[in-house]
């Protein structure tokens, strides 16, 4: 009886840490007020899921949207109405506290100036256990791994905010939070720091936690994220894999370059009225509709076949970069 109980118990737990983040028709506390109208929620009948283990990037076409779905997340900021749970624990929708369960990063000021960056990886680690000198050393190897040499030993003050919010996110990564939020859709992330956020990434989840980023730099949740969710004007417009994202939404097949584009331009056209074809940069740019089924060699065939020889054929892979640009234009947002 007694091992039933323990079993009992232990598949609670498990089942208790894979639904992370939960929320059902939430709406949010801010409004935005247009002439002759009822106020509208700036977020409304929100509904998503996260499991343990998964990377979830939130974008959109309003950064304000974005910064606030993911201060809701973190209990920063109460709702007006809906649910919304964390790791199977219900948020009362006007209480706002820390969550020992949270780890919300929404500043890049949160480190100490007065130290550099590994002094204080290793001031904010410093409950770890283990060797001091050896946890140092491996620190430090990490942040050559990822490719932050160059800044492991530069004062907290003399770096750029990104770089910080970076720094910050590692430590994230060594707490005890289950939930770690990155909000920062405002930041701009070069390449040296997607790279690094990358490999942080990894580090988050080979230690059970999950990962929500809130950023508006597509490369970023292409590189880093396994999930999305797309905020359209207060809404959810899409959530799954970043995978299925490009999938079904960059619907670009070819770009061409070539000093006779428009008139090839208006011979595919003709050939093959099934794409859709615009010039845009000096390329002319091939897309298809979902229902199309897509063969790059077939139009590369029907090119050569019409007596063009491009100077620069490129077959587009699908890009998260791509399929927002797509969605923007499709929705003149």
């Amino acid at each position: 009886m007694r091992k039933k109980v323990l079993n009992t118990q232990k598949n609670e737990q498990q089942k208790d840490i894979q639904n992370v983040v939960f929320m059902e028709h939430l709406s949010s506390g801010e409004f935005f007020l247009k002439d002759g109208k009822p106020p509208q929620p700036v977020l409304h009948d929100i509904g998503l899921s996260f499991q343990k283990g998964q990377v979830w990037g939130i974008t959109g076409n309003s950064l304000f949207e974005i910064k606030l779905l993911a201060e809701i997340m973190a209990n920063i900021k109460p709702y007006r109405s809906g649910k919304c749970v964390l790791i199977e624990r219900g948020m009362m929708r006007h209480k706002r506290i820390t969550l020992p369960h949270v780890f919300y990063i929404g500043s890049s000021e949160m480190l100490y100036n007065n130290m550099n960056v590994l002094e204080f990886l290793m001031f904010a680690t410093v409950k770890l256990s283990g060797n001091k000198v050896e946890h140092q050393e491996r620190v430090l190897e990490y942040l050559i791994s990822i490719g932050l040499k160059r800044i492991s030993l530069t004062p907290i003050y003399m770096l750029s905010r990104e770089q910080k919010a970076v720094i910050i996110m590692l430590v994230a990564a060594y707490s005890e939070s289950q939930l770690v939020v990155h909000n920062f859709p405002d930041y701009s992330f070069d390449d040296v720091l997607i790279d690094a956020m990358q490999q942080i990434a990894k580090l988050i989840i080979e230690r059970g936690k999950t990962l929500v980023i809130a950023t508006s730099t597509p490369e970023l949740i292409e590189k880093v994220c396994s999930h999305i969710l797309f905020l359209m004007n207060g809404n959810v417009f899409y959530q799954g894999t970043v995978r299925d994202f490009c999938r079904e939404y960059d619907r670009i097949v070819l770009k061409i370059q070539d000093s006779n584009i428009e008139k090839m331009a208006r011979t595919l056209r003709i050939l093959l009225p099934c794409y859709q074809y615009s010039l845009e940069d000096n390329s002319l740019i091939v897309r298809t509709d979902q229902d199309v089924a897509v063969n790059p060699k077939h139009i590369c065939n029907k090119i050569v076949e019409a007596g063009f020889e491009p100077a620069r054929i490129e077959i587009n892979p699908q890009k998260v970069k791509n399929a927002y640009e797509e969605i923007i234009r499709d929705y003149d947002l």
